[in-house]
């Protein structure tokens, strides 16, 4: 059975458009990479219910569910809370988060002595998370079951999530050609490939190519597809 995961992005700059969702983009590729499918990337706000019921719902239907924002001390920061009570997991201190979180805090200090964080928030986790480090900012990563909880700034979501990868494994193969032909001319060509293989199709425009992209459980059955399509005119394998 394919190893299968969904993306949860948190937050209300999100929804309205204030920022680009490229942590999405960014694990869809790198967990595309693994081996693994993702199947569904969904954004929530800043709201309890709905973080709640979305994380939830999709640690049940898949392999691993992975939520990005909402870690820290200000009023918006809600996801370990509501990532907590999706699981039914009680919040208490953690000892390793307050270390961190703590010596973040300090060095912050030495040229900030006005910032306020409130530690005591800060460092409460769901019982039995395992902690993931975050080399780059205050609030650490967990890991609760099948959910994985990172940061939302970028550089930081990415550094926690370096932590774990290479703990990430999946059995899905991908392979992508590329063709100038235009997409309306290839119908016969990518039905042609969903009646003989066992793969899902897709083809995207990537300025004047097209990216034809190919997915299947079976490395075989891929790279058998890919020697297919590729004895058309017009579709290679490189750029």
């Amino acid at each position: 059975m394919a190893t299968t995961a969904a993306i949860v992005s948190i937050g209300d700059e999100l929804l309205a458009g204030d920022v680009e969702n490229t942590n999405a983009s960014w694990l869809a590729s790198r967990l595309t990479e693994f081996g693994i499918d993702v199947r569904e990337i969904r954004v929530v706000p800043d709201e309890a219910p709905p973080i709640e019921a979305t994380v939830s719902e999709l640690s049940q239907t898949h392999t691993i569910v992975i939520t990005t924002g909402g870690l820290g001390s200000t009023p918006d920061d809600i996801t370990i809370e509501a990532v907590a009570d999706a699981l039914g997991l009680p919040l208490e201190p953690n000892s390793e988060v307050r270390e961190h979180v703590e010596a973040a805090v300090t060095e912050i200090r030495d040229d900030h002595p006005d910032f306020q964080h409130d530690i005591e928030t800060a460092s409460r986790y769901p019982a039995s998370a395992e902690i993931i480090p975050n080399d780059v900012g205050i609030a650490p990563g967990c890991i609760c079951g099948n959910v994985y909880v990172l940061p939302g700034i970028p550089a930081e979501m990415k550094a926690v999530f370096e932590q774990v990868e290479n703990g990430l494994e999946g059995s899905i193969t991908s392979r992508t050609l590329y063709t100038e032909t235009p997409e309306s001319h290839l119908n016969t060509v990518l039905s042609g490939v969903s009646e003989r293989f066992d793969v899902r199709i897709g083809c995207y425009p990537t300025g004047e190519l097209k990216r034809i992209r190919l997915v299947g459980e079976e490395e075989s059955a891929v790279e058998d597809a890919v020697a297919w399509l590729v004895r058309h005119p017009n579709i290679r394998r490189d750029v």
